[in-house]
């Protein structure tokens, strides 16, 4: 089986996309887990980026980014591998953006 790589830049707008199938689905996962907060779904609170990463200093923040990106989608979405997260600066508002690169 070939595994394709796919680019995810979290400085981007992200819509969902409700007919979405395959690799587009699998992506779209990835980019809703990546986008959501723990304690913000109902039914499973510990599914989410972990908020305390907020409160630190810039390199502490972005190693727990990249921690947990690896552990969400290897806990919430195996059917792709992350292979790569980068740092790629703050935009104007204050918040980290990053680009996460995807084998699926």
């Amino acid at each position: 089986m070939i595994s394709l790589e796919y680019f995810i830049d979290t400085g981007q707008p992200h819509n969902i996309n409700w007919s979405a199938s395959d690799e587009q689905r699998i992506i779209q996962n990835v980019q809703n887990l990546i986008n959501t907060w723990k304690y913000e779904v109902a039914y499973n609170r510990v599914m989410g980026m972990d908020p305390t990463l907020l409160d630190q200093p810039l390199d502490i923040a972005v190693a727990m980014y990249t921690s947990e990106v690896f552990r969400l989608v290897s806990d919430y979405e195996p059917r792709a591998k992350v292979t790569e997260v980068g740092f790629s600066g703050i935009d104007d508002d204050g918040n980290m953006q990053f680009k996460v690169v995807l084998e699926i």
